[in-house]
């Protein structure tokens, strides 16, 4: 059986920034974009007198920080490029940035990103004010139907173009995680715990990419995506058919082996794609001249902390996640400066000790789990702030600190 085929480029000289380039690093990206998918595909033929859908990540870009937090937009005007060079008839970029923000909402400070976009002939799909078309999944590990946006079924070719993140919840975010994006708010949080990788391995049933190029000119590491550091020197770009096996490669260029990653085991077991490096052919640069040494996430909250005193009980990751996403940020933001400790439990007790000890401060319960330490029977009343959710949104316990005890 033939291997797939995932083609490597890299570049150490590429020494510009997204946010303050010239054509120089355009140039050079434009280049490396060309020749590491001339290594896994025919691009002209894929893409010649077709409408081509370009999803890239677009997680809550923020406009005065937009480094390594979302797609580099030399990559994304390098490839709408292309696609135009090689005869697309239409080039379409959409993507859903994250729940309750939508696509113009995300992109309303950023004009000059989208008069770019607009020069090299790229329009932009908005998924929550398009049509959208409901998807069963025959064989589905959780996610049985899908509400997708039509735009992306409708393209003739489906170029899916993530960012190379580590991840605090998925460990990695890259190509199977990047079509996450194509889930509408509607079912953005259902199986947001531990079962969010079968429900991505889900998507993958019934949505393939044509083509996935992986963002790596400048990857994050840590606690991404939303409170990472930045990988400014990786300068590479994975690309491939196989989703799954780009993912492979991208992992082993992060110093993370594949089947750390639970939705690339899932894939693997399901058929879905190649996973396995020694049945991945890699074409261009090796992978041992470009490898780095990714800092990893850190999903735990106890002790991350001194002004929250965070006890774990039953809990998954779920809530683990969506927790650390809140602490990082409110750290990163210095918000606990000058703050009294407080104290945070998250998910279910044990049945013989009910009642936390060793508490200082307001008290916090955090996800539905955590709910029967809300109320205290015995005085009548409630004895903590509670954030309910099964899990909560990742935003949800910093808007709720930063309303109390920060305005």
């Amino acid at each position: 059986m033939a291997k797939a085929v995932v083609g490597l480029g890299h570049d150490p000289g590429i020494d510009e920034h997204p946010d303050a380039y010239t054509e120089k690093s355009l140039g050079a990206i434009t280049r490396l974009l060309e020749a590491t998918i001339g290594h896994c595909c025919d691009f002209s033929a894929m893409c010649r007198g077709e409408s081509v859908f370009i999803k890239p990540n677009l997680v809550r870009p923020n406009p005065k920080n937009p480094l390594g937090v979302v797609t580099d937009e030399r990559v994304l005007l390098a490839l709408v490029g292309l696609a135009r060079d090689a005869g697309a008839k239409k080039v379409l970029v959409g993507d859903n940035p994250g729940y309750g923000l939508p696509l113009s909402e995300a992109l309303a400070q950023m004009g000059d990103f989208r008069d770019k976009l607009s020069l090299v002939g790229a329009e932009l799909a908005f998924f929550d004010e398009g049509e959208k078309v409901e998807l069963p999944i025959a064989g589905a590990f959780v996610f049985e139907k899908m509400l997708a946006p039509k735009a992306v079924l409708d393209s003739g070719v489906y170029i899916n173009l993530p960012k190379m993140k580590t991840h605090v919840h998925a460990l990695v975010t890259l190509g199977v995680k990047n079509q996450y994006g194509l889930v509408l708010d509607d079912q953005r949080m259902f199986c947001h715990r531990n079962d969010i990788s079968a429900k991505i391995v889900d998507i993958l049933r019934i949505i393939k990419p044509d083509l996935t190029v992986v963002d790596g000119v400048i990857a994050v590491q840590g606690q991404a995506p939303l409170a990472g550091s930045l990988v400014p020197d990786m300068n590479v770009i994975a690309a491939g058919t196989d989703v799954a096996a780009v993912d492979a490669v991208c992992c082993e260029l992060m110093s993370i082996e594949p089947d750390e990653v639970a939705a690339l085991r899932l894939i693997r077991q399901e058929g879905l794609g190649v996973v396995d490096l020694h049945d991945i052919e890699v074409r261009g640069a090796k992978i041992a001249d470009a490898a780095r040494r990714f800092k990893r996430p850190v999903i735990g909250c106890m002790g991350a902390y001194k002004e929250v005193r965070c006890i774990e009980g039953g809990v998954c990751q779920g809530c683990l996640s969506a927790l650390r996403h809140s602490l990082d940020k409110l750290q990163a933001e210095g918000l606990f400066e000058g703050q009294a400790p407080v104290s945070v439990y998250v998910g279910n007790p044990m049945p013989e000790a009910p009642n936390p000890g060793n508490e200082i401060g307001d008290r916090w319960r955090f996800g539905n789990c955590a709910v029967d330490l809300v109320f205290d029977h015995c005085k009548r009343r409630p004895s903590a702030e509670f954030i309910p959710g099964c899990p909560p949104h990742i935003l949800e316990f910093y808007k709720a600190y930063k309303q109390k005890y920060c305005t």
